[in-house]
């Protein structure tokens, strides 16, 4: 009996390579090389670049709010930004900095709510953009 072999089924076809693109350019404006906290403070125009070489700034004030709520050590551990990512297969964003994920769950007073489990801190999608949208730069969010 023959088996009929779909296009595609044996490795990435057309279509998953179109796909990969595509993340590739929503990442694109995704910082690679992150910075400490400590060290952002003590930048007069705290930035970091992406990887097309563009500036990716930090709110000042934003900073502060993240700087007030660790202690000296966890400000040097902490790399800036954090990343949110999102799945399509998934209606969460993942957090996977537990560091930042202490730091973040401290500023936003979330309590009880999205605690770092297994390795990850879980925010619905809407709640992952809305962050981003108010943290100056602290956070970003990769598609993946």
């Amino acid at each position: 009996m023959d088996v009929c072999r779909w296009a595609g089924v044996d490795g990435p076809g057309p279509f998953d390579r179109w796909i990969s693109l595509e993340l590739g350019r929503l990442n694109s404006g995704l910082v690679v090389e992150k910075k400490s906290l400590t060290r952002l403070l003590g930048e007069s125009d705290p930035a970091c670049r992406t990887r097309e070489g563009d500036l990716h700034p930090f709110d000042p004030q934003a900073l502060a709010r993240f700087a007030s709520v660790v202690t000296r050590d966890e400000a040097d551990a902490l790399r800036l930004p954090l990343t949110l990512t999102v799945r399509g297969d998934s209606d969460d964003a993942i957090l996977t900095d537990e560091l930042g994920a202490k730091a973040l769950r401290a500023v936003e007073k979330f309590d009880q709510a999205f605690r770092f489990r297994d390795g990850r801190m879980a925010v619905p999608h809407s709640l992952a953009i809305d962050l981003v949208r108010r943290h100056g730069g602290v956070l970003q969010v990769a598609f993946g």
